[in-house]
């Protein structure tokens, strides 16, 4: 148990033991009421990395639903709030270290959060995350949740790497086509040139022109198209290898750096 300053006044907040998911209910009382929700989970960006803290306002969560806990409400209000924010712990706590959802903090009419009420709910994510992040069973609770999120950490990425396969191949296929036919057109106007030299036309002329959609233009145009799709394929090959990285990493988990927790704040 311990006590927090805010902008809406003290709150009492009350840590519950681990369940067998390995998330922690938080129970606040004084100038909020409700619970908040904590757990170790995977990093958002590296799904492979357990060193993150997720602190969720009632029971909503990315991976999964908790049991339904009320929601916070400040004083007497009757507005009740949710979002959640993410902890970093591998990672400088400003400017990068924290993550809030990229809807805010909402209440259940799905409303912006007044601003003193959204920084007292923020204020209050960030104790709780620091809080759970301080805990000596940390290292139990980061396999805990490799282990709870890892089944369907998998299936996303199964369902996401043909896609991100397909479309490196296709970025593959129109890089070469846009080049060759780029040859092709260059090829073309060389042998219009050579015409136009030995004997001079108007019609000629006209062809060589770089006009639109003539061949002096698409012989501009196209290899520049050929090097888009190129940039294209060298993404969508990161993103692939990114995802088999990441595959391989949660089939053979490896032992995760130690979360640096004193830049919880």
């Amino acid at each position: 148990m311990f006590d927090l300053s805010t902008a809406s006044g003290t709150v009492r907040i009350t840590a519950a033991d681990p369940d067998e998911t390995g998330a922690i209910v938080y129970t606040c009382t004084g100038a909020v009421h409700g619970t908040l929700h904590a757990a170790a989970t995977h990093h958002p960006s590296q799904w492979d990395d357990f060193s993150a803290v997720r602190v969720s306002l009632g029971s909503a969560n990315d991976m999964e639903e908790f049991p339904a806990e009320p929601l916070p409400r400040l004083g007497r209000g009757t507005r009740a709030y949710h979002g959640s924010i993410v902890r970093l712990l591998n990672e400088p706590a400003e400017p990068y270290g924290w993550r809030l959802t990229p809807c805010g903090i909402r209440d259940a009419d799905d409303r912006d959060a007044p601003p003193q009420t959204a920084h007292t709910l923020e204020t209050l994510m960030r104790a709780v995350a620091a809080d759970y992040a301080a805990r000596p069973d940390l290292p139990r609770l980061f396999a805990v949740a490799r282990k709870r999120e890892t089944p369907t950490l998998l299936q996303w990425l199964a369902a996401m790497t043909p896609s991100a396969e397909a479309d490196m191949r296709r970025s593959e296929q129109q890089a070469a086509l846009y080049r060759a036919q780029g040859r092709a057109v260059l090829a073309a106007w060389w042998h219009a040139a050579g015409i136009f030299a030995a004997q001079p036309s108007p019609m000629l002329a006209l062809v060589l022109a770089r006009t639109r959609d003539s061949l002096a233009h698409r012989a501009e145009y196209l290899p520049h198209w050929a090097e888009i799709h190129d940039e294209s394929a060298r993404f969508y090959r990161r993103r692939l290898h990114h995802y088999r990285t990441e595959a391989k990493g949660l089939r053979r988990p490896r032992r995760s750096r130690t979360p640096v927790t004193a830049a919880a704040h």
